[in-house]
């Protein structure tokens, strides 16, 4: 892999040297930012221009030494859910809009200066995260507008579209944006699964085509509104109305297709639909020059109204065989969110903060057989039940400038919460967690920083894992587990920063992860015998991480107006397998991932061209009777060109999964008890959804 990484990158870069412009070797250097003080960067928007930027989002993607981060809006409530991104100083969105949307809606044009805010500073909420970006927009022209069209060519020569627009006004100083989105997608994958005994003899081949559809509607509000000098009310609400479908054809030969005609002809029939929907207001108001408030209200409903699943056998013409999943979902969170922030000083401020929440969650799953030319349903147990969960939350946050070098932010939060089961299990639980966290940040030079921090993590309970699952596709069955507990965690993290002049950095992450509580699978047994996989506790792990991340210019090389943007991270994770009794890794950790981002844009003649590849290393799954590796070979590579010539748009070329190699996976299933080793079946499967062309076209003003 280490071998076809180098070769694919000098490829690129001699490919780069070769394709440069002469014109290019002339261009000016690239604008510096001023630096206001040693914690905050401003960038002007003129930095931006080699990058030719449509929107905001193309500006904020290219910060050197920074990623965008949402805040874990997967988890239920607001106190994790703010993001590392301001716009004039406020944060701009929560659970109901991403950030990257709400910067796609914002032309280059009114971008005036980013600042990236290094450590925490007592004027700004950090909110936990390590950087922000501070996007500091022009006076305001009364209307903005912004769209983003992509024709997609997927493998089987079908065709699928993405159309998303957006206008902002205003209105007396109210600022309204509305945008609508619509995507279409119809990939196709193409599927081989080889199987064998427990002595490597063939049995089977199986062959799969399998057709998707996606069709979604995005309809989005934002409303900005001032009430009065020092009060702002800002409502987001969006919403995603989705119908998928998917239809498998499945060709069995046994025990291979060389050596045997059709054994089995297979079709899976899916049908999925389902809405979302999200609304939160968010009400800021200031005291004082020192003190201030934010109340945040959260609503949000969704529902999965699906189809009756059907996997149909035939042999190969006759019908022998027919399972029939029916499985529907709703849930609902409502969350109330109030603090209070009060600068002391130029090197002191406090956070106080309370929360309340109310979320559910609704499963109904029916299994169904066919058995003497009748549809049996099967007994599956926790297949109906619903979770409904009330939780608290109290917390204060404590940032302090201990020096001009010197930077402090604590944080201590105390969670409680009761979850209840009804249905076809019956239970209730409480909980209750401190979550004390401190962060240090020193900066012994302008071009240097350290990090050190400590926290303490609790993960949330996974709704889904209290009911039960079944995938037709692997053939797998998770019951659902009432008993099962949140994961706990230690993390101590160190970190320095190395700013490479003005417009570059390398990062290099250290840390440590002490877990309690593993959430992983465990074996369940049924009064009849049968012995399921079901989400649940493992015991105590560790977990060891190193990250190395660089936003890089090659101008130092020859490139001009390029860079190259990566990142490298390792993982080494220790269980102890409940199963066996010996050590191993976390199931689905993978070893090692590597990003690489490379873009070069030729100013004079309007173009650019750049690359992006990803990829990671083999994987495994630790199950009750079965045990899975994953590979992903040749990792995905993707390449574009643009150009801004016409019209004022940026219109990009490009491919997707250039390599075309499958993932593979691996299963070997056992008879009985995966730690007694005798193997009864082992699948090999290769799966390609084939090159992805597409033409894109981008505009803003």
């Amino acid at each position: 892999m280490s071998v076809r990484l180098a070769a694919s990158l000098t490829l690129m870069v001699s490919v780069s040297a070769l394709v440069l412009p002469a014109e290019s070797l002339a261009q000016d250097t690239i604008p510096a930012p001023a630096t206001t003080n040693t914690a905050i960067i401003d960038y002007e928007a003129t930095f931006f221009d080699q990058f030719a930027p449509v929107t905001a989002l193309d500006m904020v993607n290219r910060l050197p030494g920074f990623s965008l981060n949402n805040g874990d809006t997967q988890r239920r409530g607001l106190a994790d859910a703010f993001g590392n991104l301001l716009i004039d100083g406020a944060r701009p969105s929560d659970k109901s809009i991403d950030l990257g949307t709400v910067l796609s809606r914002i032309p280059a044009d009114q971008v005036l200066t980013i600042q990236l805010i290094r450590e925490p500073v007592p004027e700004y909420e950090m909110r936990g995260h390590n950087q922000l970006a501070n996007v500091i927009l022009r006076e305001s022209s009364g209307m903005a507008s912004a769209f983003n069209a992509r024709l997609n060519y997927f493998d089987g020569q079908r065709l699928g579209a993405y159309v998303e627009g957006s206008v902002t006004r205003s209105f007396g100083g109210v600022e309204v944006t509305a945008a609508l989105a619509r995507n279409w997608r119809g990939p196709r994958v193409l599927r081989e699964d080889r199987d064998f005994d427990g002595n490597g003899v063939p049995i089977q081949e199986a062959f799969d085509s399998e057709q998707r559809t996606f069709t979604e509607w995005e309809p989005s509000l934002s409303i900005l509104a001032p009430l009065g000098e020092n009060t702002r009310l800002r409502v987001n609400a969006s919403g995603e109305f989705w119908d998928w479908n998917r239809r498998q054809r499945t060709e069995v030969f046994a025990p291979t297709r060389d050596t045997a005609p059709l054994t089995r002809f297979e079709v899976l029939d899916t049908r999925n639909g389902g809405w979302f929907a999200s609304a939160t207001a968010t009400l800021d108001h200031n005291f004082s020059d020192t003190l201030a408030s934010q109340t945040v209200l959260l609503v949000s409903r969704e529902e999965d109204d699906n189809k009756p699943e059907t996997f149909t056998v035939f042999d190969p013409n006759v019908l022998i065989g027919q399972t029939v999943v029916d499985f529907n979902g709703e849930g609902e969170e409502t969350a109330l969110r109030q603090t209070f922030n009060w600068t002391l000083n130029d090197s002191h401020s406090v956070e106080f903060g309370a929360e309340a929440a109310f979320n559910a969650s609704d499963n109904a799953l029916a299994v169904s057989e066919l058995s003497g030319g009748v549809l049996v349903p099967v007994d599956i147990p926790v297949a109906s039940t619903r979770v409904e969960e009330r939780r608290g939350e109290l917390s204060t946050r404590h940032v302090w400038g201990l020096s001009e070098t010197l930077s402090l932010e604590s944080g201590l939060r105390y969670e409680f919460s009761e979850i209840s089961q009804s249905g076809d299990a019956e239970q209730e639980r409480t909980f209750s967690y401190l979550k004390p966290s401190v962060n240090l940040t020193w900066r012994p030079t302008d071009q240097r920083r350290w990090r050190f921090a400590l926290e303490r993590n609790v993960d949330q309970l996974n709704f889904g894992s209290f009911a039960s699952t079944v995938d037709l596709t692997s053939d797998q069955i998770d019951v659902g587990n009432p008993d099962y507990r949140p994961q706990t965690d230690w993390t101590l993290e160190a970190q320095v920063e190395q700013r490479l002049g003005e417009d570059g950095s390398v990062t290099l992450t250290a840390g440590r992860v002490w877990v309690q509580n593993l959430d992983d699978a465990i074996a369940v047994t049924d009064i009849n015998g049968n012995v399921f996989d079901a989400p649940g506790n493992i015991g105590d792990g560790t977990l060891d991480r190193i990250t190395l991340e660089w936003t890089s210019p090659l101008d130092r090389i020859g490139l001009r107006n390029a860079t190259l943007d990566g990142f490298v991270e390792w993982y080494n994770t220790n269980v102890t397998d409940p199963v066996s009794g010996l050590d191993r890794a976390w199931s689905g950790i993978r070893e090692w991932e590597l990003r690489f981002d490379f873009r070069q844009t030729f100013p004079e003649s309007q173009m650019a061209w750049g690359w992006d590849y990803f990829w990671l290393s083999e994987g495994a799954v630790y199950r009750a009777r079965e045990f899975r590796e994953l590979t992903f070979p040749a990792g995905d590579f993707d390449l574009y060109v643009e150009t801004t010539r016409w019209f004022g748009l940026t219109t990009r070329l490009g491919a997707d999964f250039i390599f075309d190699t499958p993932e593979e996976v691996r299963r070997t299933f056992f008879t009985g008890s995966r730690a007694d080793g005798i193997i009864a079946r082992v699948r090999e499967t290769e799966a390609s959804q084939g090159v992805t062309g597409y033409l894109q076209v981008r505009g803003a003003f």
